[in-house]
């Protein structure tokens, strides 16, 4: 399976307008708050997740960068949820990426025409989302973005280029509060 993604950032108005309607035109999918560790690396991104609205938590690895296309495979594993810091102390003692990102992020998960929206808040992104759709094989993957593009038409929200996606998880990626793994 291979995940097709889009992000963009939402201003507080817009985030709790989506809010608003998703929730009488939608189909909520329920909250997804998380407490997250981001191992970054020059070619991939390993994450180890607490999900604290699901109460478990998981190991996910995405074999592409945000910013470094829209269609990439990634792989999760699901584990008990009082393992968490067990699994941050095993990832930060073996894990030797370029640096490590934390932090909580809020979210709420819905479904819309077809896609899966989550309508987020993190400190590092402030208010934005997330619009994706899986898909089997490479084949349908221009079928898929332009589904994502036609719901982020409709919903009135703009999704970020690669470019833009690339220029801000660097600048990101630079923040004080990233950590070197020594």
């Amino acid at each position: 399976m291979l995940e097709i993604e889009k992000r963009g950032f939402l201003t507080e108005e817009k985030y709790n307008e989506l809010l608003n309607f998703l929730e009488k035109k939608g189909t909520s999918l329920g909250m997804d708050d998380k407490e997250v560790v981001y191992y970054i690396y020059p070619d991939k991104l390993l994450k180890v997740v607490n999900n604290i609205s699901k109460q478990n938590s998981k190991v996910s690895l995405k074999t592409s960068k945000v910013g470094e296309g829209s269609a990439f495979p990634e792989n999760e594993v699901f584990f008990d949820q009082k393992d968490f810091e067990k699994m941050k102390y095993i990832f930060d003692t073996i894990a030797k990426p370029e640096k490590i990102m934390d932090g909580i992020q809020k979210r709420r998960n819905f479904e819309y025409n077809g896609c899966e929206l989550a309508i987020k808040w993190s400190e590092t992104w402030g208010f934005h989302f997330e619009i994706e759709k899986m898909v089997s094989n490479h084949g349908e993957v221009e079928k898929a973005e332009k589904e994502l593009h036609n719901v982020a038409d409709e919903l009135g929200i703009k999704i970020l280029t690669d470019k833009e996606l690339k220029d801000f998880t660097q600048k990101a990626e630079k923040n004080e509060r990233v950590r070197k793994n020594n």
